[in-house]
């Protein structure tokens, strides 16, 4: 699998693209207007300012602040989209700064900018050095940094599409969106899909970053269906065994293009598989089951 721009490989690269990712987020907020601030989103339960305010809690926190901010007491109920303690720890976080006055939250925004970037820098990292993560856990300055780089790319695309200013598909938050989710191909087809063994189905992100997945669904020795990468220059099965490659005829073969954005929004979550601009080749029924089950966030 080949993602073009290619995502952030090494620790200078990372802290810089998390850099500009923030930085981005900043410049799409920078001129709301103030009834724009309350716009609802395609993220369920949250408005443009509650976005904002989500990314400014969890960037304050990273950097050693406590949770929620100041301490206080916040009762989140029962809204539809809070479904485990993570929803509701998020949801801690965004409500403790819900009435936050936009100009204050985005300065506070633009301060973090320059926070976390500099802590990254001070402490010079290895991709696998521990770091803070969420809820009082741990995870590497790598895994970190990718996550970060998808989750503020993602909301910054939740607010251009709620105040109609579409941009920033090309960075790195959209070239490690995408590679992520086109490497999580085989895993959805296999385990999510389940098709016939022989099925083959391929994924293209058409721009502006490019990119192409496939998976073809075979079975090993024992029976057991077994999902092959394909793209990937080697022909190592995703799960245990020893598959058999029959190569699959160009009726078992369904390809499904769709742009960058349309790719991001669905895998997100954000729009159904009806709502999705894209194009079928081959089966539509099992692009359709494809796209239902490539939706990769909680």
């Amino acid at each position: 699998m080949v993602v073009h721009p290619s995502p952030p490989t090494d620790v200078p690269s990372l802290i810089e693209a998390y850099r500009h990712e923030l930085t981005s987020l900043v410049n799409t907020c920078d001129g709301l207007r103030g009834s724009e601030w309350d716009v609802p989103t395609q993220c369920p339960g949250w408005t443009v300012h509650d976005h904002v305010a989500h990314v400014v809690h969890l960037e304050d926190y990273l950097s050693g602040s406590d949770h929620p901010a100041g301490g206080e007491d916040i009762r989140v109920g029962d809204p539809e989209h809070v479904r485990n303690d993570f929803g509701v720890w998020i949801e801690q976080g965004v409500r403790a700064r819900r009435s936050v006055p936009p100009e204050a939250l985005l300065a506070e925004l633009r301060t973090l900018v320059e926070v976390r970037t500099a802590n990254l820098y001070d402490l010079d990292p290895t991709l696998e050095t521990p770091v803070r993560h969420v809820m009082d856990q741990e995870t590497t300055f790598e895994e970190l940094a990718r996550l970060r780089l998808c989750d503020i790319w993602t909301h910054e695309q939740d607010i251009r599409h709620a105040v109609d200013r579409p941009g920033s598909l090309d960075g790195p938050g959209a070239a490690q969106w995408t590679s992520w989710v086109l490497a999580a191909l085989p895993r959805v087809v296999l385990r999510r899909v389940r098709p016939e063994p022989g099925t083959t189905v391929i994924v293209e992100s058409t721009g502006p970053v490019t990119g192409r997945a496939g998976v073809r669904i075979d079975v090993d020795s024992d029976g057991q269906p077994v999902a092959h990468e394909l793209f990937s220059g080697h022909a190592e099965s995703t799960e245990d065994g020893h598959g058999v490659h029959d190569e699959a005829t160009p009726e078992q073969v369904t390809t499904i293009s769709l742009s960058t954005d349309s790719l991001a929004r669905r895998a997100a979550g954000r729009v159904s598989t009806q709502d999705t601009a894209h194009q079928v080749h081959g089966d539509e029924d099992l692009a359709a089951r494809v796209l239902d089950a490539l939706s990769l966030t909680p």
